[in-house]
């Protein structure tokens, strides 16, 4: 049985934006009177899951020029080494971003190197707009404003000594979402510590994403230091240089984040429903309802789930492509669905042929991901033209080729990402597709099923920044399997 740890790609985005740096905010009121004199240099931090440690960091910030206007250029990175099913996998990104006296964010490039290889993308402002440069092509985002000071805001907002109950609010380019991140910044705690012999005050500061679902608590000194900063089971601290370094042992990703039934179902590829009590629930949008996953809320964190493998149809069949407007996000190239670029194109009708009816082109898709692409393990943000290049990869590259495949035919598809039941009867964070051939259906490439078995527990729905919200989950979900019903008999 393969299994993959399809969160990892969200603990890249989020290093970016609590790492560069560490994504905190502070009021424009400073405008082009801002001094970021006393935060040049550079910082190092450790990156630890579950208290072991997964990565490194730094973040440095350096007077520049730019096309020969004075600049300020903050340059941000981070390197992974984890250990996934046994085998270890690296993965760095860098970004950097260039800041011009009273214009904000005027540059920026985000480059990551894994073992599909390396990838960037590019961003210059033009009037009131960023055209960004990606690997196969441009794309136009909005500027969003960002001033030098919104990238420093955690340290500024400490060395102003806001008062407790301060809030305020302000946007970030998150430069490997392509997208402006709000963001809403309050001071809960302010307490008097002593640290090394001297007394100091701590702030606790919490930052939330609202467009992301997501929140961060820091703890900062007076003297700038980050002594620790949280999102779910992901902590970074401040550290010297050496000692951020030094990774030491590396645990089981894979085995430290699976989730262990009272009962598993025993054939769990087999299964076409699936009544479970799910707990540990603080982020209620990750209960997504559908035709084929059903739930009852009986505590504030707790739900009764019955998922079903397949649905009674009640629509035609349809036939590509299918470019209705309200399926039209559906159809979208992005980033990393590059749909449109013609290695995609050229094998979706390769493999689709004269076949024009919705579900058997999703069928056709899921059998040649199944039978050509090899399953490993992946410690990288797949986007679908180096997969298929790479012709391997886990559930997320499975997935996002299949999409892109799909989407280039005008076939809607769209990503999705839960749990599903491995056959060594522990559920695993996984990730697949949903198709709409007249109606939502799962189908799962990395099993070869159209739809999919009836484990797979929907908890996300949509692109990375979508994906984000499952961090409030990992770790504090448990699952009680109540019934289960195979294509034969019921237990």
């Amino acid at each position: 049985m393969f299994k993959d740890m399809s969160y990892i790609q969200t603990l890249f985005i989020v290093l970016i934006i609590f790492l560069s740096p560490v994504a905190e905010i502070f009021p424009d009121s400073r405008g082009d009177d801002f001094d970021p004199t006393p935060y040049l240099g550079i910082r190092w931090y450790g990156v630890y899951l579950m208290g072991n440690k997964v990565g490194y960091g730094s973040f440095c910030m350096d007077p520049s020029s730019y096309h020969g206007q004075p600049s300020y250029t903050t340059e941000f990175s981070v390197s992974y080494h984890l250990n996934l099913g046994g085998s270890t996998q690296d993965m760095s990104i860098r970004e950097e971003k260039i800041y011009l006296p009273g214009k904000g964010l005027t540059a920026f490039i985000s480059t990551s190197d894994s073992i599909l290889g390396k990838s960037s993308f590019a961003g210059e402002k033009k009037n009131d707009c960023f055209e960004v440069t990606t690997p196969t092509g441009k794309k136009i985002i909005p500027t969003g404003g960002e001033k030098l000071s919104d990238a420093l805001a955690d340290l500024v907002l400490v060395r102003s000594r806001a008062a407790k109950g301060t809030t305020v609010e302000t946007t970030l380019i998150e430069t490997t979402l392509l997208k402006s991140v709000r963001i809403i910044h309050t001071v809960d705690s302010i307490e008097k510590r002593t640290i090394g012999g001297i007394p100091t005050n701590i702030y606790q500061i919490k930052s939330e994403f609202p467009d992301l679902g997501i929140s961060t608590i820091s703890l900062i000194d007076e003297t700038l230091h980050i002594l620790e900063a949280k999102i779910s089971l992901l902590t970074i601290r401040e550290e010297g240089e050496e000692a951020a370094k030094n990774m030491g042992y590396l645990s089981d990703l894979l085995l430290a984040t699976s989730i262990h039934p009272n009962h598993p179902v025993p054939d769990p590829r087999n299964t076409r429903s699936l009544t479970l009590k799910l707990s540990g629930i603080s982020d209620p949008d990750l209960i997504l309802p559908s035709p084929l996953q059903e739930f009852t809320q009986l505590d504030p964190q707790t739900y009764y789930l019955k998922i079903a493998a397949r649905g009674q149809s009640k629509s035609l069949p349809r036939k590509i492509p299918l470019l209705e407007p309200e399926l039209k996000e559906y159809l979208k190239a992005t980033a990393y669905i590059q749909s449109r670029h013609p290695s995609i194109r050229i094998l979706a009708k390769k493999i689709a042929g004269t076949e024009k009816d919705a579900l058997r082109v999703s069928e056709r898709l899921v059998e040649w991901l199944f039978l050509n692409l090899k399953k490993s393990f992946l410690a990288a943000i797949p986007n679908a033209v180096d997969v298929l290049k790479r012709r391997s990869g886990d559930c997320k590259a499975h997935a996002v080729l299949f999409t892109a495949l799909a989407r280039s035919m005008g076939l809607p598809a769209r990503l999705v990402s839960g749990l599903v039941e491995a056959d060594d009867g522990a559920f695993y964070y996984h990730q697949w597709v949903e198709v709409y051939t007249g109606q939502w259906i799962p189908v799962d490439p990395v099993f070869g099923q159209v739809p999919a078995d009836a484990t797979h527990i929907k908890l996300s729905q949509g692109d990375l920044s979508n994906q984000l919200r499952l961090l409030n989950a990992i770790g504090n979900i448990s699952i009680e399997v109540l019934d289960y019903e195979l294509n034969e008999e019921k237990k």
